[in-house]
């Protein structure tokens, strides 16, 4: 069996060196590099993990934690994320996270797999009680001396927590949604939710609200439904009920894009012309509304550049760097095919 040691020796080099250009390739000069290299393709040499992680107190894996794995807004985050991570050295573990038990579990499991760093993301329990909770425990995680595990969270997440995190102004998202529609003519705007206790749905439900008091229309419960679950079917059958208010709402705002395909799909069901009738735009930018039919407008997180940038981050903590700043990143606006002007305002509106 070839040792670190065999190769040290035909590269002419010392031990520690051979370790370095495994580890840190990026602190040993090029031409010795280049030897090292040379000697490991040569002998066929293949580092053992599980000891170089006891030398280096590494593993070179870093824990993500999602609040839904199958919900497709991840897709590209995760891809950034692992893409980001490669190029640096390390690789990935992705855990479910959606309630207080999974997530608690899961952090467990990730710390006994002694990762180097945990990226959480949208985590959205039954209330932001149980969410801030498990983020004091991350905190004392994040500061313990004896596991020394870097966090960084992705928006959602309490106000008040100090871990690094990288944010999501999801006002502004709801506001350029909303303003959207207010400049097509939309004054009868529904809204579809999500009823959970957590920032991202608060925050879009208060543009939601804000944007409609600023246009002087007092909002109308018939107007406003807030679901359970988030799913596609479960949204589509609240849709029915927005569309059946009176008056008939001209726009349906949407908190997500898989809430806003419910409501297209309920909107086609009951043979309403999308966008002559009905404007319907949501948030994110997932790929289930490019392939909708008609395409959906939706304003859009830059999920690819999330995952790279939460990747980076942790690195760099991970890396010893502790001058780390929040981050904020913009949404976009994708007009697409779901929302045109108004053409008959209903009566009654500022009733």
């Amino acid at each position: 069996m070839v040792t670190l040691k065999d190769v040290a020796e035909l590269a002419g080099v010392a031990p520690i060196t051979v370790s370095r250009v495994i580890n840190y390739p990026q602190s040993v000069k090029e031409r010795t590099r280049l030897k090292v290299e040379r000697a490991i393709k040569q002998l066929n040499y293949s580092p053992n993990n599980i000891a170089r992680s006891l030398v280096t107190n590494r593993t070179n894996i870093i824990g993500v934690l999602l609040s839904n794995i199958a919900n497709p807004y991840f897709s590209e985050f995760i891809l950034g994320v692992e893409t980001k991570a490669r190029k640096l050295g390390k690789s990935i573990i992705i855990c479910n996270a959606m309630d207080y038990e999974s997530a608690k579990s899961n952090v467990n499991l990730l710390l006994e797999q002694r990762v180097d760093g945990m990226i959480f993301t949208s985590l959205e329990f039954d209330s932001i009680a149980l969410q801030e909770q498990l983020f004091r425990e991350l905190e004392e995680i994040n500061e313990n001396r004896k596991h020394t595990v870097p966090i960084v969270l992705v928006d959602p997440f309490p106000r008040q927590t100090l871990l690094p995190s990288i944010l999501i102004d999801n006002y502004m998202a709801g506001s350029l949604a909303m303003e959207h529609l207010h400049e097509l003519g939309h004054e009868v705007i529904a809204h579809l939710n999500l009823n959970r206790d957590a920032n991202v749905w608060i925050d879009r439900f208060r543009a939601y609200r804000d944007a409609q008091a600023k246009k002087g229309i007092q909002l109308n419960t018939g107007h406003i439904a807030l679901i359970d679950k988030e799913d596609v079917r479960v949204a589509e059958e609240a849709a029915y009920s927005l569309l059946r208010a009176d008056p008939r709402p001209t726009a349906i705002f949407a908190a997500n894009d898989l809430l806003a395909v419910g409501a297209l799909q309920a909107a086609h069901r009951m043979k309403i012309k999308i966008p002559e009738e009905l404007s319907i735009i949501g948030i994110d930018g997932n790929d289930i509304a490019k392939h909708s039919y008609p395409r959906m407008t939706t304003v859009a997180h830059p999920r690819y550049q999330l995952g790279e940038l939460s990747a980076e981050l942790l690195i760099d903590l991970i890396n010893g760097k502790e001058d780390v700043a929040r981050q904020m990143v913009n949404c976009t606006l994708q007009v697409n095919e779901s929302t045109g002007p108004v053409l008959i305002q209903p009566e009654g509106i500022h009733e």
